[in-house]
């Protein structure tokens, strides 16, 4: 297997899209490519789940960058590309298609992300209108644990883990200890966790318009990531035990900083009713 769920996808071109086989040789080619690319470029196992928009825009670029192709030969790729996931979303082997923003040749080759927010989550607790949902992600994000531990993070140990004590006290005024003296930070009404962030990233959503910035788990921990990186006071060790990441994980984001992406302050809203 070349791809993830390669067999199901060469059927679903040739018996729902009708393509010739051919075509569907020359977009599995295509996916292949972006594969290695994606899988090489981890210090873990690649799971198609977690392939981003960045992750797509960086191998377009490279394309053009490293292999000097044209630009009607990197569009080829995106649309085979596009086809692939709209198969993995459409059967549900993936909850949330990575593309929405790419557009062909007018692709926006810089990501932005909003930077440098952590240190405002006592002010931001001042929000009236704020889901508590979404200040604790953002909590368990600054505290610096990754999008997969939060779906089965406890509530202590993510009060160990925040300085603040306004923080915290927020943090266990909106926890539900009914069921569980230590409950998970997002849990069902049954007290179990939940399976994925599905769920978490859709009532966190809404607050995007009142924070500013992109409010969804693997959002907010680049710009967790970006920010730690940005700060030219901390050393390598310091970056590395912050992000509980390796050093070749590092480069590729420093690479990614200076070539694709595009970093903003975080602003405090004016308003905070």
């Amino acid at each position: 297997m070349a791809f993830p769920n390669e067999a199901e996808f060469r059927n679903y071109c040739k018996q729902k899209k009708k393509l010739a086989n051919s075509t569907i040789d020359l977009a599995s080619r295509s996916i292949s490519t972006f594969w290695r690319y994606y899988s090489a470029s981890l210090e873990s196992e690649a799971d198609i789940t977690n392939v981003q928009a960045n992750d797509i825009r960086n191998f377009l670029a490279s394309l053009q960058e490293k292999l000097n192709m044209k630009s009607n030969t990197v569009n080829k790729y995106l649309s085979h590309l596009k086809m692939y996931f709209v198969f993995l979303s459409e059967y549900g082997y993936i909850t949330t298609y990575p593309l929405l923003s790419l557009r062909g040749n007018y692709f926006d080759r810089k990501q932005e992300y909003v930077i440098n927010w952590m240190d405002s989550l006592p002010q931001l607790i001042k929000i009236k209108k704020i889901h508590p949902e979404t200040i604790k992600m953002m909590a368990a994000i600054a505290a610096g644990f990754k999008p997969k531990e939060i779906t089965i993070l406890r509530t202590a140990n993510l009060l160990d883990n925040i300085k603040s004590p306004v923080v915290r006290d927020y943090i266990k005024a909106h926890t539900d200890y009914s069921k569980d003296n230590n409950p998970y930070i997002f849990a069902r009404k049954n007290g179990d966790h939940y399976a994925s962030d599905f769920n978490i990233n859709q009532k966190i959503t809404p607050d995007r318009s009142i924070i500013g910035m992109t409010l969804t788990t693997h959002q907010l921990r680049m710009s967790f990531v970006y920010s730690i990186i940005s700060n030219h006071q901390l050393s390598d060790n310091d970056v590395l035990k912050t992000l509980r990441i390796s050093m070749k994980s590092l480069n590729y984001y420093r690479k990614n900083l200076t070539l694709y992406i595009k970093t903003t302050e975080f602003q405090l809203p004016k308003k905070t009713d």
